[in-house]
């Protein structure tokens, strides 16, 4: 029983996934959306071992684009829970991830679709007014809050695709470092 405990444990520890995907736009409102498969995504992929978030969306974003790409602030945090994806029975399947969604930047182009990476992948930039974030409800929803970040200034945490709290979260009250003694009332004996 103790070795199924270690490897369940073990094994739900190891099917764990960090992924990231860059919300990149153009001057005039248009956001860009690789195709994968029969979807139309946000340029994104999975943190490698020993690679940190950042530099994940850092190397999505010059694959994407250009070798002097760079990524700005994360504006979406979004834990998933293995069970709660779309398709999968309860059990099976991937285990829990962890999604960043950063800011791209914005590009000065006129371009409305291209072909990269020797004709291999498709991209299109696609109005932002008219952006419904694909098929996947959760990424649909991840997508929102991305514009939401955006527009806010913020950096919106989601926990299945649904906002973790009602509103902002307020700063965390000062706390002492050591509770008072009686008869000595600090560090400098104030």
């Amino acid at each position: 029983m103790a070795a199924q405990g270690l490897s369940g444990f073990y094994g739900s520890v190891f099917r764990r996934s960090i992924t990231v995907q860059v919300l990149i736009r153009t001057r005039d409102h248009r956001v860009l959306l690789l195709r994968n498969g029969n979807a139309w995504e946000l340029p994104g992929g999975v943190v490698k071992g020993g690679e940190d978030p950042r530099s994940a969306a850092r190397r999505v974003a010059r694959a994407t684009l250009d070798p002097g790409s760079d990524v700005g602030r994360v504006l979406v945090l979004d834990y998933v829970q293995g069970s709660q994806r779309q398709g999968q029975a309860q059990g099976q399947g991937q285990g829990d991830s962890i999604a960043f969604l950063f800011d791209g930047g914005v590009l000065s182009t006129s371009v409305s679709a291209f072909t990269g990476a020797g004709g291999e992948r498709e991209a299109r930039f696609v109005p932002l007014m008219d952006w419904s974030g694909g098929t996947d409800e959760g990424h649909g929803r991840r997508w929102g809050a991305a514009v939401e970040a955006l527009e806010l200034g913020t950096v919106v945490e989601l926990v299945n695709g649904e906002p973790a709290s009602a509103g902002p979260v307020p700063a965390p009250l000062p706390r002492r470092m050591m509770p008072p003694l009686e008869g000595f009332s600090g560090i400098l004996g104030h």
